[in-house]
């Protein structure tokens, strides 16, 4: 809770950053209309490093381009838990527009989610220090359900038998940013825009917006620091939202801590290991009823930045 304190009064430096970010999440709740079903967003904690996959207005910023791999086990030994395969990839198109694609395998006991896509981004100079970007998404997805695996309690319910899948159904997104430099930015985007549907009433779902906040404080030539959060929101859908800070050290190593609201807390460690490799690890312990069950999550990330 203080480190949100804390992160709040960096915010208020930025009040007119304040008062779009909650204008913004006045229209999202009023844009939304479906109802939820679990959990089908990925949920990985390495979207500072990686901001590719909820972001298609990330295309294009950085002067290099990288290839991004990230594998997420989340509550390891729980029997059907989550986990998630990523590969992004992030290319400068021209002076001012960029190129990504991203790659996703999602699994949660029954629920499998496939999906492939591209983002296109055009960057515009504000000012001096300024930047304004805007983003589009276009691919496609596959959401199946397969009720093979369970172990139901009384069986004969027709709702759970045998497999459903929504085939390969063409996605949208888009999502906006505004940064200054490499140091303060906010964004907000909506990476799915079309919904699952299975038919028959049987799967109800719900396409999340995504905001995300940060900056950068250079204590040092040898040590910055990294705070940012992303609030998830959605119709029928408690807010839900991320913060965390990591310390760069030397412009090599990378150490922090991070929180997710009523759910986990974790510990982040990275390394560059060359110009070209960076490696990240994110362990997390939950702060929910799992607890008590000491259910661990592991996230590894990969990083290759090619020259210029």
């Amino acid at each position: 809770m203080k480190a949100n304190i804390d992160f709040n009064q960096r915010v208020d430096q930025f009040k007119w950053i304040k008062g779009f970010l909650a204008l913004a999440s006045l229209v999202l709740l009023n844009m939304i209309s479906t109802s939820s079903f679990g959990q089908i967003e990925s949920m990985y904690s390495s979207y500072r490093l990686n901001p590719q996959i909820l972001m298609p207005s990330h295309a294009g910023t950085d002067s290099v381009g990288d290839i991004t791999l990230i594998n997420r086990q989340q509550w390891l030994g729980l029997e059907g838990a989550p986990m998630t395969y990523i590969v992004s990839g992030n290319f400068k198109l021209k002076q001012q527009s960029g190129i990504g694609f991203n790659a996703m395998f999602d699994q949660a006991g029954p629920v499998k989610v496939t999906a492939l896509s591209a983002d296109y981004a055009y960057h515009v100079k504000l000012n001096d220090a300024w930047r304004f970007s805007g983003g589009i998404r276009a691919g496609f997805s596959n959401l199946s359900l397969d009720y093979a695996g369970l172990a139901l309690i009384h069986d004969g319910d027709a709702s759970f038998t045998g497999s459903r899948s929504t085939g390969l159904m063409f996605n949208t997104g888009w999502g906006l940013k505004i940064n200054k430099g490499d140091g303060f930015f906010v964004s907000l985007s909506q990476p799915r825009l079309l919904k699952y549907d299975l038919g028959s009433g049987s799967y109800k779902d719900v396409a999340y917006f995504y905001t995300m906040v940060g900056t950068k404080l250079k204590i040092n030539d040898h040590l910055s620091l990294y705070p940012s959060a992303l609030f998830r929101t959605a119709k029928d859908v408690p807010l839900s939202w991320d913060a965390n800070v990591y310390a760069r050290l030397h412009d090599r190593f990378d150490v922090g801590f991070n929180y997710r609201h009523e759910d986990s807390w974790g510990v982040r460690l990275g390394i560059q290991a060359t110009k070209k490799i960076y490696a990240g690890y994110v362990y997390e312990m939950p702060t929910s009823a799992l607890s008590k069950m000491s259910i661990q999550s592991h996230e590894i990330a990969l990083r290759y930045s090619f020259s210029k």
